[in-house]
């Protein structure tokens, strides 16, 4: 510690306290840049929501008109959808896209908060506090799932990268979307437990704690499911199970002769329930929606009749987007007639700034998940041996060996997320939905404790490149957010 300055020294001794006084800094800087932004914005759909509310709110004190005056700069883009939907329920088909489990949570925690009276405004106001408290806990999360995959006995150098990593989510390129009724803090903290779950039953695996071990992976398995409910792309976080069935098959394979493949075979086994868990939880809210237009009406929609009904896939398609994979899977013969379908769709001349404003994000979801790639070998046994060259090994000497392997795995659903984002999402997405993803944090806090550049393209890029990048964009991104314009 005598390398470090007072002010580090007693930061790194007090984790939780210095990464909340961090938190609520920086969430003051976002909401003053949020509250100077020019009135009512770009668009004025946010105070048409709210315009029969405003005289309402004024009038009952200076809490309420506070309440309001956040709401009308903070309840954009997406926001706009997720609030009338936990006011009223989805009334048309395209409102099934945006998030189930989250307009659910803001219904209730609205009702909750506003008692008797129920509006938008109200909702918007469970949301702001929804996202805020769901992105601190996340913050102690992350410093928490940190220390569980770091080395033993814990090392001065494991515990500034587990501060730095739960401080850059802090400071997340999500930025002010954090703050918003949106769904990335509350997908942000069930992705982080399921992950902390997950990484937990893998540590009980490796001490022998058999029972313990089958409760967590269970148990992640419905978190990961809750989560998409809040955002669809956490269904990436499923590879992980994908991952650790090969390990259990191999290891099945080679210890057949040795009489022990019973131990791999119970493992298997909660593994795939788990992962059943997942899908079933996933799935409920495209059953609620089978439900209601296509059972017991005179005329159900054409995506009804499709190999795989999905009001999500049938929405995506028809008012979004579409993957040509996600329109064969579920048989939607009507997808490859609109405008937006297949790989590349993106790609047009118009969103080139799009791609270029996350580019810097892709490439660190690329590089971070191709760092520990190698170190998830498909054998089940927790080793530090690997295909690293020594800035590698310096910067993951944090890690445990176990804890480089749940790195591993981690980094799976990371790099097809990334290519995913860049093939065939709304590119612009990725700087908010990277959010809740760990593996990324890890790395970068790997970089700044080593000082060692990034190597893109033959190009060293120093470390400091990425936080001189982060910062800036976030505090412009604040101020175009709350004046109802791009990026969101």
């Amino acid at each position: 510690m005598s390398s470090h300055t007072p002010s580090t020294a007693w930061a790194l001794q007090h984790p939780q306290k210095s990464l909340i006084l961090l938190f609520l800094a920086w969430k003051l800087i976002l909401m003053l840049i949020a509250q100077t932004s020019p009135s009512p914005g770009y668009d004025t759909s946010t105070t048409i929501l709210f315009a029969r509310d405003e005289l309402q709110y004024n009038n009952l004190g200076v809490l309420n008109s506070y309440g309001y005056g956040l709401s009308t700069k903070l309840v954009r883009w997406d926001a706009i959808y997720f609030t009338q939907i936990a006011n009223r329920g989805a009334l048309f088909e395209q409102e099934w896209a945006f998030g189930w489990g989250f307009t659910k949570c803001l219904h209730h925690s609205g009702r909750l908060l506003s008692g008797a009276h129920v509006d938008e405004l109200s909702m918007a106001v469970a949301g702001i506090i929804t996202a805020n408290f769901t992105h601190l806990l996340s913050v102690l999360l992350l410093y928490q799932m940190s220390i569980l995959v770091a080395d033993r006995p814990l090392s001065a150098r494991s515990s500034c990268v587990a501060f730095i990593s739960a401080s850059l989510h802090v400071l997340s390129p999500a930025g002010l979307v954090l703050s918003a009724p949106y769904a990335e803090s509350p997908f942000s903290l069930l992705n982080f437990a399921g992950c902390y779950l997950y990484a937990a039953s893998l540590k009980a695996h490796h001490q022998s704690r058999t029972s313990l071990r089958d409760i967590f992976v269970l148990v992640s398995g419905l978190t990961f499911g809750l989560a998409t409910t809040f955002r669809s792309n956490g269904l990436l976080s499923g590879l992980v199970y994908i991952v650790q069935i090969i390990e259990s098959v191999i290891n099945m394979i080679h210890e057949r002769q040795l009489g022990r493949s019973s131990v791999h075979l119970r493992q298997f086994s909660f593994v795939v329930v788990a992962g059943s868990i997942m899908a079933v939880t996933s799935f409920y809210p495209q059953y609620l929606a089978y439900q209601e237009y296509c059972i017991g009406t005179d005329s159900s929609p054409p995506w009804c009749s499709n190999r795989v009904p999905s009001i999500y896939a049938w929405v995506q398609s028809r008012y979004w987007y579409s993957s040509l994979l996600f329109s064969t899977f579920t048989g939607d013969r009507e997808a490859d007639s609109d405008r937006n379908v297949g790989l590349f769709h993106y790609w047009t001349l118009s969103n080139v700034p799009l791609l270029l404003l996350a580019a810097p994000m892709l490439i660190i979801l690329s590089i971070s998940a191709l760092w520990c790639l190698p170190f998830s070998n498909f054998t089940g046994k927790a080793n530090s041996k690997g295909p690293e060259s020594s800035d590698t090994a310096e910067e993951r000497s944090w890690m445990s060996p176990l804890g480089a392997r749940i790195a591993g795995h981690l980094a799976v659903p990371q790099i097809v997320l990334a290519l995913l984002a860049v093939t065939t999402y709304h590119v612009q997405i990725v700087n908010r939905i990277s959010s809740g993803y760990p593996l990324w944090y890890w790395w970068l806090a790997s970089k700044i404790m080593s000082k060692t550049p990034m190597e893109i393209a033959g190009w060293d890029v120093p470390v400091k490149a990425v936080v001189g990048w982060l910062i800036p964009y976030e505090l412009i991104q604040a101020g175009l957010f709350a004046a109802f314009l791009p990026p969101a």
